[in-house]
């Protein structure tokens, strides 16, 4: 069983942290994740880095040689950025090559916290009263409009994005909510959320309007906008995520045709026109009017 030697902060400068990478040499250490240092740079660099942490092993079979056992994207970083942080610094006696392997996978062993639960925290501080799912909702819908998930942006950047969007997220909140859920879940879908998003942008009081009667389809032409539209995000599902969920889809699209046939019932709603809601895969995506 390894033992625990030391714990105190210390204070790792680029130099320090060079110095540590140098026992980085564990044959099951796994490689150096790019993005993970980039993320943890970039919150050192803005002053968000609270406390890394940082763990040497001597080998007792070795000579008592070091080797680190965690921290080595937090080394990486401070280098990256230049910038000296805290870290909580352990050091370990391994008798054994086995102690060091009990010891090395005890580290980031615990439950990351997911997207949706910094979102409900940041949605609290700012304000917004929305459910916990119509923040995700929306996190959803302005991924889909920012060209971001969570392979390509960190979850802190997500969730910031939502102060960008609170006047539009109130009055979808306001659109999905107040009806039961079974009768707004066509509407519950990331490139839906983006197209009334965009549209309340456009147009507060026709967007309202729009959303609604896509919502309950009462006292509408079988030939209006509002009600192929309807028609349509009811009898279709996107190719990712469980969508409408209904025994009655047979159909599976992508989400930018879903948010493309969303724009065109817009706009031929604001034109006063009619649509056939047809969408063609090689050109652009409608914008609103």
């Amino acid at each position: 069983m390894y033992q625990l030697m030391s714990r105190r902060i210390k204070s790792i400068s680029p130099e320090t942290a060079e110095a540590i990478l140098t026992a980085n040499v564990y044959d099951g250490q796994r490689p150096i994740k790019e993005r993970h240092v980039r993320i943890l740079s970039d919150a050192m660099e803005k002053g968000l880095f609270t406390v890394g942490h940082i763990a040497i092993a001597h080998q007792g079979w070795n000579g008592g040689d070091s080797m680190l056992a965690n921290g080595q994207h937090t080394c990486k970083a401070v280098i990256n950025s230049d910038i000296t942080v805290n870290a909580v610094f352990e050091e370990y006696n391994c008798k054994t090559p086995e102690d060091f392997a009990l010891l090395y996978r005890q580290f980031d062993n615990n439950a990351t916290r997911s997207l949706s639960d910094v979102a409900l925290p940041e949605a609290k501080a700012l304000g917004i009263k929305w459910s916990k799912e119509i923040i995700n909702r929306m996190l959803s819908g302005i991924g889909f409009l920012e060209n971001h998930n969570s392979l390509s942006l960190h979850k802190n950047k997500r969730v910031e994005s939502l102060k960008r969007y609170i006047a539009e997220g109130n009055a979808i909140n306001d659109i999905i909510s107040c009806v039961n859920s079974s009768e707004s879940k066509h509407l519950r879908r990331s490139p839906v959320i983006a197209a009334m998003i965009v549209t309340f942008k456009k147009c507060t009081a026709d967007a309202e309007t729009f959303w609604e009667e896509v919502r309950d389809g009462e006292n509408l032409k079988a030939s209006s906008p509002t009600m192929k539209l309807r028609n349509y995000l009811l009898s279709t599902n996107t190719a990712f995520g469980r969508g409408v969920n209904a025994p009655a889809l047979n159909k599976a699209v992508g989400v930018r045709e879903m948010y493309a046939k969303c724009i065109i019932a817009w706009n031929a709603y604001r034109r006063h026109d009619s649509t056939q809601l047809k969408f063609y895969a090689d050109k652009e995506t409608p914008k609103p009017v």
